[in-house]
Parts: structure tokens; sequence; C-alpha cells
């Protein structure tokens, strides 16, 4: 897959000398290839390309941290100034939701959905965009539509977490069920186009019975945002990714977001999402909190360790890297790294690292 972010967007993650070509000549020998460089009046857009296991990339944030492990190599200067994955966590979220809605949400099957977290929001004013999103958004490729919708679509772009607006008061009895679908189901979504189902995909039905969701690939056109809306739910989620997949190439209904859900998402990514959602809605739609804060996540990411040996790691690369070289450019890349002396008959002159996985690499670092 690609995306395209702009070079000013990703100077609010990473201080660096780099300019736009140098960025994308080392990224491209190192990492993520950045195809093309087209300036566009006083901006600079980049498009590139993700490789499929690496869907932790899919972001400005997540090139952003490539970047800070990458040009240094090159000697050029690259740090990050600051991360929104450690800076956006519940206890540290603005605003006290005032629980006036009561939700009901279930999950039928929890193989379904990793993790689920929803806030209802009163009083949002739908508007146009701040300039800055809209101007961002549309550079990158997506149309700007109104202040509610992009601003899912910017922290899908942002941070690499698809989410979801829905109009509140179209959601009968305020009540969701995540379910699997029935065969011959039927469903009309965002875009108009009237959906057969081949059963088993994804989807949430309200307290009426009706489907207003094919998750992870695109709402329903029964609970839109429109102008006329003034409550919404907002909700971040990761899913089965072979569950999307399989409903995105059966039905050809293709979707960003199902890009990134059917490549398996990192559920503690969803956390900082919604909290960051939390701080633009109150900001820029001028919506107040009113349910409580649902997290359904039964079976939270463990961390795991990875123990390499340094002999393997030159033997593997073929080339001498210098220890503080390799545990520099782990710890850049997000990792926890600790040395240790050898004490094993197999490699008695040996040094060897115990290496904590990143939640957002546990899909390809085994």
């Amino acid at each position: 897959m690609n995306i395209k972010i702009t070079y000013d967007w990703l100077l609010e993650y990473l201080d660096t000398d780099a300019d736009p070509y140098e960025l994308q000549k080392y990224l491209s020998l190192c990492g993520p290839s950045v195809e093309t460089v087209e300036k566009v009046g006083d901006s600079y857009v980049l498009d590139i390309e993700i490789t499929s296991n690496r869907i932790d990339m899919a972001s400005v944030f997540g090139i952003a941290q490539e970047a800070q492990a990458i040009l240094p190599q090159f000697g050029k200067k690259a740090v990050l100034t600051h991360n929104p994955l450690t800076q956006y966590t519940f206890k540290n979220m603005n605003a006290e939701p005032i629980p006036s809605h009561k939700l009901s949400i279930r999950i039928q099957d929890p193989e379904l959905c990793s993790r689920f977290t929803a806030l209802a929001f009163s009083d949002v004013q739908i508007n146009p965009s701040p300039e800055f999103i809209k101007r961002r958004l549309e550079l990158c490729g997506i149309r700007s539509i109104n202040n509610v919708i992009d601003i899912s679509n910017y922290l899908m772009l942002s941070l690499g977490q698809p989410s979801h607006m829905f109009d509140l008061d179209q959601i009968k009895g305020k009540s969701m069920l995540m379910r699997k679908s029935k065969k011959g189901e039927c469903m009309t979504t965002l875009d108009g186009k009237e959906i057969v189902l081949p059963g088993d995909d994804i989807v949430i039905e309200d307290g009426d019975g009706r489907i207003i969701d094919l998750c992870g690939i695109m709402g329903g056109a029964n609970s839109a945002i429109t102008e006329a809306t003034t409550n919404i739910l907002f909700f971040v989620q990761t899913y089965h990714k072979s569950l999307i997949r399989r409903t995105s190439m059966t039905t050809g209904q293709r979707s960003v977001a199902a890009t990134y859900f059917e490549k398996g998402l990192d559920p503690e990514r969803v956390e900082p999402t919604l909290v960051w959602g939390v701080e633009l809605l109150g900001k820029i739609t001028k919506g107040i909190p009113k349910s409580e804060l649902i997290d359904i996540y039964p079976h939270p990411v463990k961390q795991t360790q990875v123990k390499v040996y340094l002999q393997d790691i030159h033997k593997v690369m073929g080339v001498i890297i210098p220890e503080k070289t390799i545990m520099s450019i782990l710890q850049d890349l997000g990792f926890h790294i600790a040395r240790h002396e050898n004490d094993e008959l197999a490699y008695p002159d040996g040094v060897y690292f115990l290496v904590t996985i990143p939640s957002y690499r546990s899909h390809d670092i085994h």
C-alpha cells in the first residue's frame, strides 16, 4: 500500500536537518520507499510505499519513527519531538465524560474485535475543518468533508489507526451488537452502494436490528454524519484482519480503512487515537463527552522478548556493526534493549541482547 504525507506534517514529530529529497534518498535505501516528492505550493508531498508486514509505518508518526533510526546513519540529525503513543492516554485525557447517554455495546464473539473503545458527544457543531487539516488531507489525497469526518481521517493519517463517527441519534436504542453477518443480508454503505453480504462478515446492528456498519470497511448510510447531526458516537477499534480482507475482496468494497485493518493493527494504538480524537472533537467541533468511556479489551497485548547474540547479528548481516549502533537503532525504533555478557557454552566469548518487542511490531518480530 502507499500513503501520502506532507513534509511539514512530518516535522511536527521529527526534528531533522534532512530536506525532503534527502529524506527520500535515505529512507528509500533502508526502509519505506519514498517513490516521489512533489512540490505543491509551499508544501512537499511524499508518496511512500509501505511493505505489507510493516503497517506500523503507515502514518506520519510511523515514518518519523523510521526516520529517527535511519537518518543518523547518513550523518543527518533526526530526533522525535514527542511521542503521541505515550502522550495520549486515558489517564491524561483532558475531558471528563458526563455519562448522560447510556450506551449498550456488545460483541458476540471476542475473536471478531480485539479492542473496542467508544465515547458519545453532544452539542457537536458541523462546520468546515480548520484550514490546516483541510489542506493536509487534500494534499494527501483525502477529500475534506466536514470537521467531524475530517478528524477521523486526520487521526488515521497521523497515527495509522482508523476510527469512525456515527450520528448517535440514528442508532436505534443507542444499542450496538457486533456480530457475523448472515448470507444474503443487505446494507447501503456511505457511498450509496447496496451491498449483499456473503456471510460471516463483521457487522454492527443497532437496537432495531438494522446493519449500520460494515466493520473495518465502511459505515452505513443509515447512521451517517450529516449537517443536521448534533450528537455523535466516536469509536476506535481493531478487527480480525483475515475477515476484513475476505469481506473487502468478496464484496469489492475497498476503502482506505480496509487497507489498514486487513494487515492487523496494534490494539495498544487504539487508546492514544481515541484520546487525541476526544481532544480534537472538543476543540474543533465544541462537542461535549456525554457517555461513559467504553473500552472492551478482553486480551491485552503481552510484551514479548527476543534473545539475540551479537555474533549472530554479525554473521547474518555479513558486516561488523558496533554494539552502540545496534542498540541505538533498536531504541530509536521503539524497542527496549538490555545488553548481557554471554554465559552459555555455545558462545563462550559472546554478548547477547534481550530485546523487548513494542506492541506495534508483535506481528512481524519473533
